[in-house]
């Protein structure tokens, strides 16, 4: 089976799905949609398609060609009715992060979509790349026994606000949700209470939340520091686990593990993985076979509801119980 793809939104973000399809026998780009120009005439040049699969909105697309699915990578605000909008067209949608910016949204795209029997992924790639892989791995193994605790720093400037100026809590919106996305893969684990000070540095070029500081505590015990934000002065990143056995770090090589008795240190590069590739891997197995990814819209609402859970505590100056936090209203 091809899958025949639309692309709503062909610049930034949009670009990798137009380019890496056009490389692969097993998708199809049928069509391009955008309002700008000089993304149009790009995206063509990738795709090889030609104007008359040229389209200024997803209502002309959906009239004018045959299609599989939407991707949908268009400012966040948009995602909750191009979704419903691609489902409701009985078309299986991959959406770019953040899925929306409400749980509730989120939960509605993806039960109309169950209930017409067709498949949402959201473009969480960071779970699929070599340091995630490998972490993912490590733990699997069970070499330097089971983790208890751990800590992410991320210190960078971005001096453009792109789609989250506005928000009260851009860091997690535009990077905390790739950020907590990946660590829940690793862990293999779902949140149960959390804290956060979501906040914003004077210089910040953002309106609100510039950067986030805050705990998850998942439901095995495990505990998850956080210190990130994109309006520093000066770049710098760690991230560190400490297991029964021994603490795994990450190190410009790869990672760095300390075996809890005193042996020798062991440096272990990481897996060489495609995440994009992968991506387009998982979602295709998805449609066709019914296998599910770990990044499926279903799947995708923990992230979702974690990133407003933590906005919510920030506000709230207490902790969350995120189990309460996602049970049906």
């Amino acid at each position: 089976m091809t899958i025949r793809t639309i692309h709503l939104g062909s610049g930034g973000r949009g670009r990798w799905p137009i380019q890496r399809i056009a490389g692969r026998d097993d998708y199809e780009s049928v069509a391009l949609v955008d309002v700008n120009d000089d993304n149009m005439a790009a995206a063509r040049e990738w795709s090889g398609l030609g104007e008359e699969a040229c389209f200024g909105s997803l209502d002309a697309a959906l009239n004018a060609v045959e299609a599989d699915t939407v991707v949908v990578i268009t400012p966040p605000d948009l995602h909750y009715e191009q979704c419903l909008q691609a489902v409701r067209a009985g078309k299986h949608v991959l959406v770019e992060k953040p899925f929306t910016k409400d749980m509730e949204q989120a939960r509605k795209i993806v039960d109309e979509a169950d209930a017409a029997g067709l498949k949402v992924a959201v473009c969480q790639q960071r779970q699929l790349d070599s340091l995630a892989t490998t972490l993912r791995r490590l733990l699997a193994e069970g070499t330097y026994g089971d983790p208890e605790f751990g800590l992410m720093t991320k210190f960078g400037w971005r001096p453009r606000t792109h789609h989250s100026g506005h928000d009260a809590h851009s860091y997690l919106w535009e990077r905390g949700i790739h950020d907590l996305d990946e660590i829940i893969s690793v862990l293999g684990s779902t949140p149960a209470r959390l804290w956060a000070d979501s906040f914003n540095p004077s210089w910040s070029p953002y309106e609100g939340g510039g950067g986030f500081h805050g705990w998850v505590e998942f439901d095995r015990g495990v505990r998850f520091g956080f210190l990130c934000t994109f309006a520093a002065h000066k770049p710098a990143s760690s991230l560190r686990i400490e297991c029964t056995g021994g603490t795994i770090e990450q190190v410009p090589e790869g990672l760095m593990v300390s075996p809890s008795e005193g042996g020798d240190q062991v440096l272990v590069p990481l897996d060489e993985t495609e995440a994009e590739e992968a991506l387009l891997d998982g979602f295709r197995h998805y449609v066709e076979e019914g296998v599910e990814p770990p990044f499926s819209g279903r799947n995708n609402l923990v992230v979702v509801g974690l990133i407003q859970a933590l906005g919510l505590a920030s506000e709230r100056r207490e902790v969350v119980d995120f189990t309460e936090f996602m049970s049906p209203a």
